[in-house]
């Protein structure tokens, strides 16, 4: 029996839409429960998570985590959720500069034809399990080719919601040091998008061993006008390809 994850923070604006979407249709109910505080605005330990994700007899084992999320487990805890997302980026095949089928799912999308897109966004996600971007478009397709009712529908709202919640925890974005914690450049503006923000302009920020997306915005209703995101560990992993 699947449950709905909690709202936390910045999650309840950032999927407030989203959820818009589902209030008469999903089977889900919303409930707000409360939510450990030490896992909030809380910068991923990527060498403990490593270490976590390939102990066979942990809570926290990669390939178990993979096949729930997949499954869209909503009995995932949010620090499995963490575990999750920012374990992906210590897994070997990790390379968040790979080429992605971006370019193939929009003219997919501007034929209308939904099958490929789907097919596409499916293919994506096979090797690229923690893609906000295509999560968010999977939900959109699904609802077109099964209706806003339908379980892959529903399925995949909650895998968005699921990553927003893992991604979220980590901070506000309003400062570097309560930036927030991406593996994947499409999620930083995955991110911006559920915001409703959009920026002018964006530069690299490099601080005490830290790597920063500076993100300046245009006037927006909550008043934002710089989001930051820690992309260290995309920075490492393109230092081991050279």
């Amino acid at each position: 029996m699947k449950r709905v994850i909690p709202r936390i923070g910045l999650v309840y604006f950032i999927v407030a839409s989203l959820l818009v979407l589902f209030s008469c249709s999903t089977s889900k109910k919303a409930t707000i429960p409360d939510v450990d505080a030490s896992l909030t605005a809380n910068a991923p330990d990527y060498q403990q998570i490593k270490k976590d994700i390939n102990k066979k007899d942990s809570e926290f084992y990669y390939p178990e985590l993979l096949r729930r999320f997949q499954e869209a487990d909503t009995t995932l805890s949010l620090e499995q959720l963490r575990h999750f997302y920012y374990g992906t980026a210590t897994r070997p095949e990790y390379n968040p500069y790979q080429f992605d089928l971006s370019k193939a799912l929009n003219e997919a999308l501007e034929q209308k034809d939904l099958q490929q897109a789907k097919s596409i966004i499916d293919k994506q996600l096979a090797k690229d399990p923690t893609n906000l971007k295509f999560y968010m478009q999977k939900m959109m397709v699904n609802i077109d080719l099964y209706g806003r009712e339908s379980e892959e529908a529903n399925d995949a709202f909650f895998q968005v919601y699921m990553l927003l919640s893992a991604i979220l925890s980590s901070g506000d974005g309003k400062t570097k040091k309560s930036a927030i914690y991406v593996i994947n450049i499409a999620d930083e503006y995955a991110l911006m998008y559920r915001f409703g923000v959009t920026p002018t302009s964006q530069s690299l920020v490099r601080e005490n061993g830290q790597s920063y997306d500076r993100m300046e915005l245009t006037s927006n209703e909550k008043g934002l006008k710089v989001l930051y995101f820690n992309v260290t560990i995309m920075e490492e992993s393109l230092k081991k390809l050279f």
